[in-house]
């Protein structure tokens, strides 16, 4: 889709992007490439959205059983950048994304990380596999 063909869809953006991301709806990120054409979208974990794979909310789940659960369908890329913040899944064209890894010393009460708090798709192509 062309970035006015999404305005339609959607309505405006929300104002706070830049020339290759606009934000929609508080939560949804589209990401246009130099033709001005649908290149990437994210959903943030949001009240307003849900990212549902097999019946199940990605943004929901504990991460390692996202990425297990994702990993019935497809392996992830363990040589993409940020190991344990992303995870890409070439196949499905998908990833998954947290701000920080839960350790230790994280307090237990502390949800920040334990969840992704972002999923992405693209088109093919948009995530090479990495691997050696």
């Amino acid at each position: 889709m062309t970035r006015a063909e999404v305005r339609e869809l959607i309505g405006p953006h929300d104002g706070d992007g830049d020339e290759e991301r606009e934000w929609y709806l508080e939560d949804l990120a589209i990401d246009f490439d130099a033709a001005g054409k649908v290149a990437f979208i994210e959903i943030a974990e949001s009240e307003s959205f849900r990212a549902l794979l097999d019946g199940e909310c990605l943004h929901e789940l504990d991460a390692n059983y996202a990425v297990a659960h994702v990993e019935k369908l497809a392996p992830f890329d363990a040589d993409a950048p940020e190991p344990g913040y992303t995870y890409v899944f070439p196949t499905l064209q998908l990833s998954l994304w947290r701000p920080v890894v839960p350790d230790s010393s994280q307090d237990l009460d502390d949800p920040t990380g334990r969840t992704f708090e972002a999923v992405g798709v693209g088109p093919n192509g948009y995530f090479p596999k990495t691997g050696k």
